[in-house]
């Protein structure tokens, strides 16, 4: 599957709107310095992600596919074109926080690791400290 990737802003109605149906957070969009994206297929949206880096690590955030694409891997197909973007601007390792899509992650090469095993500017973020402190971290070399 090849996917269009468009940068986008935080403060994108669309992927505000899919994130919330989601069930995931926004909350702390507008402090974020990361970069986010739009991802389409023959010009129809799939979805959304972003990463926000820190002393050359990144937290994988905000990746949500919209409910007509789920279940044909749009959702891969989003997070590995994301890793490919992190690699080409030399991102060694990358990290996310999630309550719900372990497995999926997982499928990805993602494995859960212990909150201290985190560099501390990733542990610094407002999603480590508050919003997602009980979630699962995972990490994944890029």
């Amino acid at each position: 599957m090849e996917l269009a990737r468009r940068s986008i802003g935080t403060n994108d109605a669309a992927m505000r709107a899919a994130l919330v149906t989601a069930d995931l957070p926004i909350s702390d969009l507008e402090a974020s310095n990361g970069s986010f994206f739009r991802f389409e297929e023959n010009g129809v949206l799939v979805g959304f992600a972003g990463y926000e880096e820190h002393d050359g690590s990144a937290l994988l955030r905000s990746v949500v596919v919209v409910p007509s694409a789920r279940g044909t891997g749009s959702g891969r197909a989003i997070v590995e074109a994301l890793l490919r973007a992190m690699r080409d601007n030399g991102i060694e390792r990358t990290y996310l926080l999630t309550t719900t899509a372990e497995d999926f992650f997982r499928h990805l090469g993602f494995a859960e690791i212990a909150r201290q095993e985190a560099p501390a500017a990733i542990l610094a973020t407002p999603q480590a400290m508050t919003i997602c402190r009980t979630a699962a971290l995972l990490s994944r070399a890029t």
